[in-house]
């Protein structure tokens, strides 16, 4: 772990990262309830969507990804994690494969924009295409490993809490998790 990512009281910094998902990754990580306490005894949370309102990627000793590098912002932001984070993480089938939401390759990002923004809205909505500061899509979503190099992969649609656990536990032991057999889990 890097020195500068340290905290004062020697605790790992983890920073978090939801790209161009459903949060679901998170949301079953919060799933580990009363461990979760347990972890913050070695683990400081630097960023999470779901755990500390930090925005951008702080330095952190492990960035962890979830979802679908989708639009140009989720680019960036995956970026900056490879940037600021000594290990990177791959969480769920979404960062680490494509994932259900790369089924929207099929079809083509400006008749998609125009669907959601133009064709379902009221007199009072407005257009991306009308300065409305909403990240252009790319052409199609793509595992986070397209863009930067990923260090741990931990599949899952969602991995299951306990195996979030585990990789984040072994990765403080200085170990590669190994994620197998009745460990992968897809809900």
């Amino acid at each position: 772990m890097s020195q500068t990512a340290q905290t004062e009281d020697d605790r790992a910094t983890v920073a978090t990262v939801c790209l161009g998902g459903c949060s679901g990754c998170h949301m079953e990580f919060l799933n580990i309830d009363h461990d979760l306490v347990d972890l913050l005894e070695d683990v400081k949370f630097e960023a999470s969507h779901m755990i500390v309102d930090e925005k951008g990627v702080p330095e952190a000793d492990i960035g962890i990804a979830e979802g679908v590098v989708t639009n140009e912002e989720n680019v960036e932001v995956a970026e900056e994690l490879r940037e600021n984070c000594d290990t990177v993480v791959a969480w769920g089938d979404c960062a680490a494969l494509r994932g259900i939401m790369s089924l929207r390759n099929d079809d083509d990002p400006d008749e998609m924009i125009d669907e959601v923004y133009l064709d379902k809205a009221d007199e009072q909505s407005e257009s991306p295409r009308d300065d409305v500061p909403v990240p252009a899509l790319l052409e199609d979503a793509r595992p986070l490993d397209e863009y930067i190099d990923v260090d741990v992969y931990i599949p899952g649609c969602p991995p299951d809490a306990e195996v979030m656990a585990h990789g984040i536990e072994a990765l403080l032991e200085g170990e590669q998790p190994e994620i197998v057999d009745e460990k992968l889990q897809y809900d």
